[in-house]
C-alpha cells in the first residue's frame, strides 16, 4: 500500500516537470540578444512605425519536445525500477522494469511535452523607412509599440529588430 502512494507521486512529477518545457517564444523578441552581439557595434536607424496590429507567432518547440522526452525517459525508468523492485528483488525484473519504464516514460513525456511549435504573442509593425513602407512581424506586446519615432537594428540583411518605443505602455503583467 505504502508502494501505491510513492507510485502516485512519482507519477505527478513528470507532468509538473514538463509544464516548463515549452518554448514561450522571449529569446525571439527585438529586445533579446545573444552573446555574439553582446559588445558589438550594429549599426542603428530611426524608423517611422505608422500602424502597430496584434500577431501570433508560431515559434519551434522541437527542445521542448526533447527535453521532455528525456525527462519522462529518466523518471519512467526510475519507476520502473522500483517496480520490478516491488514485484521482485531479482535483478531481471529490475533492469526489466527500467527498460520498460524508460520507453514509456520517453513515449509519454514527448507527448507530454505538447506540439512542435507554439504560438505566442507578436506584433505587426508597419514603418515608413528611407521612404519605402514595410512591415515587420516580431515577438512582442501591442502595449510595448506606439506609433511614431522607433529605433532599427538590422545585424544581417532583411533583418529588423524594432525596438520597443513605449516602454511605460504596459502593466507589469507582461
Amino acid at each position: 500500500m505504502v508502494f501505491k502512494k510513492h507510485y502516485a507521486a512519482l507519477a505527478l512529477i513528470p507532468a509538473l516537470m514538463l509544464a516548463g518545457c515549452a518554448n514561450d517564444g522571449q529569446t525571439y523578441r527585438s529586445d533579446v540578444y545573444t552573446t555574439s552581439m553582446v559588445n558589438q557595434a550594429q549599426e542603428v536607424q530611426t524608423v517611422d512605425i505608422i500602424a502597430v496590429m496584434p500577431a501570433r507567432i508560431a515559434v519551434q518547440n522541437s527542445a521542448g519536445r526533447d527535453e521532455g522526452s528525456t525527462i519522462g525517459m529518466v523518471i519512467g525508468a526510475l519507476a520502473g525500477a522500483a517496480a520490478g523492485l516491488a514485484v521482485s528483488n531479482h535483478p531481471d525484473a529490475v533492469v526489466g522494469g527500467i527498460v520498460a519504464g524508460g520507453a514509456l516514460g520517453n513515449m509519454a513525456g514527448r507527448g507530454a511535452s505538447g506540439k512542435s511549435e507554439n504560438l505566442v504573442d507578436g506584433v505587426q509593425i508597419t514603418f515608413r523607412h528611407n521612404g519605402r513602407i514595410f512591415n515587420s512581424a516580431q515577438v512582442g506586446h501591442l502595449c510595448e509599440f506606439k506609433t511614431g519615432t522607433a529605433i532599427m537594428i538590422s545585424p544581417r540583411p532583411n533583418e529588423t529588430r524594432i525596438q520597443p518605443n513605449n516602454p511605460y505602455g504596459c502593466t507589469q503583467q507582461h
